[in-house]
């Protein structure tokens, strides 16, 4: 992966801004054990265990939040808020997960220009660069392949101009990036 400095920074800003997001939104964990005792050493271990609260979990407030975490059945709000209660914080922790490997990964390519990624390390950055491209998409009111049309004629003053830039580029570094691992 090769980047430059300003695009480094870029990058970094992105991805600052992808974990604010999944963080900010994140739903009250009611299932907090906080001045419950551990489980000593051969205690019962089904007996200490955690379960989800009872309190369903709402589908976030943002709509950039909203399409990187969907309802899993959009027709059942009943069953979308029980899978949810069950899958939400494991979704954002595999998505800050992913954005270490991406930090680290920048870290690398601040110092030497490039970083030599591996599978998984791979597999993180397509993620992350998809995400970033699905928040900036949604931003932008782009949900189908030719609503971007209108933005192509963007005028640089144009409050959305940066935004749609980010996305174009997003876009061709993960584009780039296939290509590299294809």
């Amino acid at each position: 992966m090769h980047l430059r400095d300003d695009e480094v920074l870029v990058f970094t800003h992105l991805v600052d801004e992808l974990d604010e997001l999944l963080t900010s939104d994140s739903a009250s964990d009611s299932s907090d054990s906080a001045g419950e005792p551990e489980p000593s050493l051969g205690a019962d271990v089904i007996a200490g265990l955690s379960w989800p609260a009872a309190d369903p979990i709402t589908a976030p407030a943002d709509p950039a939040l909203r399409r990187l975490l969907p309802d899993a059945y959009p027709d059942d709000l009943e069953a979308a808020a029980e899978f949810r209660r069950y899958t939400d914080a494991t979704l954002r922790d595999g998505m800050r997960a992913d954005l270490d490997v991406v930090r680290a990964g920048l870290g690398i390519i601040a110092v030497g220009g490039h970083a030599t990624l591996d599978d998984e390390q791979a597999q993180a950055w397509l993620r992350v660069l998809n995400r970033l491209r699905l928040v900036l998409a949604t931003r932008l009111g782009i949900e189908k392949a030719d609503d971007h049309e209108e933005l192509d004629r963007l005028a640089d003053d144009d409050p959305r101009a940066t935004s749609y830039l980010l996305f174009g580029w997003v876009g061709y570094v993960l584009s780039d990036l296939l290509r590299a691992l294809g």
